[in-house]
């Protein structure tokens, strides 16, 4: 079993390459999604987030305020940190489970798409890391599009991300997504059948 690891900051474009692959016939574990539901339902990860960022960031019915937890974490690097090393194990381990369960239905080849790769050293775990960039501009303008965030609070993130050069010190390949490269050579490239 190849597995891939796909990253890139923000706005980057990494989740429509995903899904392209995804047309492409590789199955894609999409690590943000994972984790959004295991942030719900795994109690080593509530009982953490309640502790590390406040009991205040689940509702009574046991639902995560996304909004109230980004403002609490993105701001305090120290805290940032805390929550991605409770986090982070537990959804690999939830990647390993998946990953097992495609090998036995006879795929070749997985992907983990996840924005924070590099920064927990997970991307050494992958056989390939491929990065996805674009100009700032171009990121800030999409995830302004997509949360309804102002520019302040998506400069503040990537802020708080690690840089795209960083990133490509470790990628085997660099997909840009600007309207100029050509993405589909290099996603076919990639595929092993």
């Amino acid at each position: 079993m190849i597995t891939i690891g796909l990253t890139g900051g923000i706005g980057s474009g990494k989740s429509t390459i995903a899904q392209a692959l995804r047309v492409l016939g590789v199955p894609v574990y999409c690590s943000d999604d994972r984790a959004k539901w295991l942030n719900e339902h795994d109690e080593r990860i509530v009982e953490g987030l309640k502790s590390i960022v406040s009991p205040e960031v689940y509702s009574e019915e046991g639902k995560l305020n996304k909004k109230l937890m980004a403002k609490l974490i993105f701001s305090d690097k120290a805290k940032l940190q805390e929550v991605n090393n409770l986090i982070h194990p537990i959804v690999r381990e939830d990647f390993e489970r998946w990953t097992r369960e495609r090998e036995k239905e006879g795929h070749k080849m997985v992907v983990n798409e996840a924005a924070i790769m590099v920064e927990n050293g997970m991307y050494k775990f992958f056989d390939k890391v491929v990065v996805v960039t674009a100009p700032i501009e171009k990121r800030i303008a999409r995830v302004m599009m997509r949360d309804g965030s102002t520019e302040e609070e998506v400069r503040r993130r990537i802020a708080v991300q690690t840089s795209d050069e960083e990133r490509e010190k470790v990628a085997d390949i660099v997909i840009v997504t600007d309207d100029i490269h050509p993405v589909l050579p290099q996603l076919k490239s990639l595929i092993i059948r």
